[in-house]
């Protein structure tokens, strides 16, 4: 490929220098162009940066490339000299003209991304007089390491990313021309480091990063992992400190805006990791969609694993986003610096061509009869947390072992897959179900090369903790690998005893001369033991405990995408919601149900039949000898924790259980039993437990208690979670109020749906609404109204104002105006009104009797008809209009020294001078002017104001 070198400069603020040149730097042509055409299209990407209509992008294209080949056609005739040929535009621009989008350049026929032979614009850091081809490709295959960031407590900043499907999508795409892609499961860069180190010098041609980028103190970084899994961000600096000494050729930074910058003198991301020594570097220019940035991952690493060059990649890489009618396609940008890397490595049929590394791949893992019981690698999904725990607990806690539980499905051998594949240091000897003393060490001596080893492992004369030992110490004077030992559905291996599950002796034997030996000498050896049961034995004090739990939100968003009759779009919804709710997020149940339930002719007959009986599968996901287990009392703890539909503290599950004798000592009976899933946080303090909710359809004496008796604990668990999750006094300092803002709508429907199911309290309608007003958080009062419609049929419109007018003879102002705000909201529910309408649908028959009742307990000082007067008469109408609101605020005293008062701030009194003061009782955002954290009532006296107007004017139009 040839390359055209272009740079612009300014001149002053109504000129840029424009200067090219092929291949001889001092042979260069240059003209000045004009900035007044191009200005007009800087502001319009400034304000909204790129539009969404891909017709735009042409438009856009076009203005560019008619400014750079002007009335003379310079760039045009530049182009035809190498017309066939492939050409990179080396692009050098500064300030203001750096961050237009070069990518979209078109001639009028089309883009020259689609030009073929292609023509490929490149972002160029002139910190060299010319750009050239560094075309050096290695005989051997691609080697990519590649990291995804996904920090734990992002709360709703971030959306969650299906960085699996990206992994995957790139070893999918490279099937016919295998590339090795090592994957840094910790998220954290220091470890990134450590990996990329332990290679030899240039092993990785790439090293790519996904996740979430942004600016930070205007500075761009890369929303990286502590070593804990908590949000570590990362500049330019700290990532080039990590790969100074193991520079890739190509860096792929996979994240919103990490090739943008919002100032013009600071640089992107991906030009500051130029400026630290990287070589070449891809961004994206602005916010990308997750399927986006899955497919061009796939495609790019589909063209450098074959062979071709970095911009011949990346041009097949933005045809194919153009041909799937992706939004974000130029967005995609290339900056380089020096020299522009061509092919990485040579096409797959180069004689001598050296294959992939090998992979421990996951088909290792078979049972005897041959069959594979993991997810492959490519469609395993979620469970970071807990590889990153495992990996930490080896890696930095010094864990002799882990020990994974829980239900069958779940995905234990899975994670035990994903870990045998990371710790490559390790030499690997795996166990399936039972082991005993003869068959652990013929299958350890068959790993040993040294024949008086093996020898001296099987002379049974001693005891094996003391051969166990002396081959430790003989490995260890060798020179030789550590062993990991993987010992898969250990189940097997355990006898139940009083209700729980203790080592059957021949493997009690074995694994107490394991860890003894390993201790004795102080041997690296690692332990991973996956079992559906947490066993009872002194020596997982020196293991790490990890249970799993199934999928939930945005892992079994990513599962069922990758579940073909799930995903079709052609079965009903409301089967596949009923085959969601049987599944209940076990892996192994949702594929069992996709594969051989939605692909029946009766679909709804067969989810009927396994409805109402579960033997046909309750063996995959428990053993029928675990109802032995099930005694009377560990059934009626996890009765009463069957409340709680979503993941709860301990002391949730605790309030519930409270009236049952001995329920702590039960509860730790379910989570050892994988009855009770665990959240995989490290801290125990910070972790959540939910009752499967399989349990109720495979064990008959689990189920819900019956009514009263689960009205109490309906009120006793919303009571327990509103203290937990919702009091104002868990949110004052800055953790807690972080942790406040995360995802917390689902939790606060749990809250609303628990008091809303105590159908004896009449009130529980208007308590939970009085939580609302008391907390005043935005993601809350969608929650009330959510579970609140579904509560439709209990609610009566003939009663709607009696408590109004209870409040308003009382002289209870507050809370007259607190219950005119839940008329309004039991009118949406009755009326099935959405809440942007309501005062455009709300019965005027409701609104005259809450006018007449405020008017007349007011003696004419408060309420609708009285504020409409005071509106109408400073100009208003049904029109938005900011000088007729302010003044109608400073009149009725909403406003006061030119602030909004926040409702809290009101006068709820006759004693006030401000006719007209109440009611102020909107539905429209109600919580966001009350929330004591908010500083964004500007935008809030807007959202009230304008619906607000429309009541104005109904009042207006209805002589009210």
């Amino acid at each position: 490929m040839q390359i055209l070198h272009l740079d612009l400069n300014l001149i002053g603020d109504d000129y840029a220098k424009f200067r090219y040149f092929w291949n001889n730097p001092n042979d260069y042509q240059s003209y000045q162009l004009s900035l007044t055409k191009i200005y007009a299209l800087i502001e319009k990407l400034e304000r909204g940066y790129y539009t969404r209509v891909p017709d735009e992008y042409a438009k856009t294209g076009q203005i560019l490339y008619n400014w750079l080949d002007g009335n003379d056609r310079i760039l045009q005739r530049e182009l035809d000299k190498y017309r066939r040929e492939g050409i990179v535009l080396a692009i050098s621009t500064s300030e203001r003209l750096a961050h237009l989008p070069w990518e979209v350049l078109h001639d009028g026929k089309g883009f020259l991304v689609q030009r073929k032979p292609v023509i490929i614009p490149v972002r160029w850091v002139t910190d060299s007089q010319q750009l050239y081809f560094q075309n050096q490709p290695h005989n051997r295959a691609l080697n990519v390491v590649f990291m995804a960031n996904s920090p734990r407590n992002m709360g709703d900043h971030f959306s969650e990313l299906d960085f699996e499907a990206e992994e995957g999508s790139i070893l999918e795409a490279t099937k016919r021309s295998p590339l090795y892609l090592e994957v840094e499961e910790s998220g954290c860069l220091t470890e990134l480091g450590y990996l990329v180190e332990s290679y030899e010098q240039n092993f990785f041609d790439v090293v790519h990063l996904t996740g979430h980028a942004t600016f930070r103190n205007e500075k761009p970084c890369f929303v990286t992992e502590t070593e804990y899994g908590d949000a570590e961000y990362s500049s330019a600096e700290d990532i080039a400190t990590e790969l100074q000494f193991q520079h890739p050729k190509l860096i792929f930074l996979s994240g919103c805006r990490s090739g943008y910058s919002h100032q013009e003198n600071i640089p992107s991301m991906a030009e500051s990791l130029l400026s630290q020594g990287a070589t070449a570097v891809l961004g994206w220019g602005d916010r990308v969609l997750d399927t986006d940035a899955t497919t061009a991952a796939g495609k790019l690493y589909q063209g450098l694993s074959s062979g071709k060059g970095v911009t011949a990649a990346l041009a097949e890489t933005y045809q194919e986003l153009i041909k799937v009618n992706a939004k974000d396609w130029h967005k995609l940008r290339l900056y380089v610096a020096g020299s522009l890397p061509g092919a990485l490595v040579t096409p797959l049929r180069k004689p001598a061509r050296k294959p992939a590394p090998r992979y421990r791949k996951t088909t290792e893992f078979r049972d005897p009869e041959g069959k594979l019981r993991v997810a492959t690698r490519k469609d395993f999904v979620g469970r970071r947390r807990q590889l990153q725990n495992c990996l930490r607990a080896f890696k930095l806690d010094d864990k002799l072992g882990v020990l994974i539980h829980g239900m069958g499905g779940l995905g234990k051998s899975t994670i035990a897959s994903r870990l045998w594949e990371r710790l490559s240091e390790y030499e690997k000897v795996l166990w399936w179900r039972q082991i005993d003393n003869s068959n652990f060490v013929e299958k350890l001596a068959d790993k040993l090369r040294d024949a008086d080893l093996r020898f001296a492992l099987k002379d049974n004369q001693n005891e094996l903790k003391y051969r166990l030992r002396d081959l430790f110490e003989n490995l260890i004077e060798a020179g030789e690998k550590s062993f990991l030992f993987l010992f898969d559905d250990f189940e097997w291996n355990l006898e139940p005893r009083e209700g729980e599950y203790v080592l059957k002796p021949e493997a009690a034997e074995v694994l107490n001369a394991l860890v003894w030996a390993i201790q004795e000498v102080g041997a690296r050896e690692k332990i991973i033991i996956t079992c559906r049961y947490k066993f009872q034995s002194e020596l997982l004090s020196e293991f790490w405990v990890q249970g799993l739990k199934p999928f939930r939100k945005a892992d079994l968003g990513k599962k069922l995408k990758r579940l073909e009759n799930f995903n079709s779009g052609k079965i009903d919804e409301k089967l596949i919601e009923r085959a969601l709710k049987l599944a209940d997020g076990n892996p192994r149940l949702l594929e069992w149900l996709d594969k051989d339930v939605l692909v029946c002719e009766d679909i709804e007959g067969k989810l009927s039949q396994l409805e109402s009986n579960s033997e046909d599968w309750q063996g995959k996901v428990i053993w029928s000898e675990l109802y032995a287990q099930i005694d009377e009392k560990i059934a009626r703890v996890l009765s009463h924790c069957l409340v709680f539909e979503i993941p709860v503290p301990m002391s949730a599950l605790e309030v519930v259980c409270e009236s049952i004798s001995g329920y702590q000592e039960q509860l730790k009976r379910g989570i050892d039993l994988g009855l009770i899933e665990v959240s995989s946080e490290v801290e125990e303090s910070e972790r959540v437990y939910r009752v499967s909710q399989i349990l109720p359809r495979i064990i008959s004496s689990i189920k819900l208690p019956d009514f009263p008796e689960v009205y109490s604990l309906y009120e006793k668990g919303s009571e327990k979670l509103f203290e937990l999750w919702g009091a104002k006094d868990n949110i004052t300092n800055k953790k807690s109020f972080s942790l406040y803002f995360e995802r917390s709508e689902e939790k606060w429907r749990e809250i609303f749906r628990l008091k809303f199911a105590n159908k004896e309290n009449s009130e529980r309608f208007r308590q939970g609404f009085s939580k609302i007003l008391e907390v005043g958080h935005y993601t809350v009062d969608p929650a009330y109204e959510s579970e609140f419609r579904q509560s439709k049929t209990e609610l009566q419109e003939d009663s709607l104002c009696v408590q109004l007018e209870e409040y308003l003879r009382q002289g209870k102002w507050r809370k007259a105006d607190e219950e005119t705000l839940f008329i309004f909201y039991q009118v949406m529910v009755l009326k099935n009104i959405h809440r942007v309408y309501i005062y455009d649908e709300i019965p005027l028959s409701i609104l005259r009797e809450i006018d007449k009742l405020w008017v007349k307990y007011s003696n004419g000082r408060f309420g609708f008809s009285v504020q409409k007067k005071i509106y109408q008469s400073l100009g208003g109408t049904g029109k938005y209009n900011q000088k007729v609101w302010e003044a109608f605020g400073d009149k009725v005293g909403w406003r006061q020294e030119e602030k909004w008062l926040f409702h809290s701030d009101l006068t709820f009194s006759l004693d006030t001078h401000y006719v007209g003061h109440l009611p102020f009782g909107h539905p429209i955002n109600i919580t966001w002017y009350q929330h004591p954290f908010s500083n964004i009532y500007l935008n809030w006296t807007r959202n009230v104001y304008e619906p607000f107007s429309s009541l104005a004017q109904r009042l207006i139009e209805s002589n009210i």
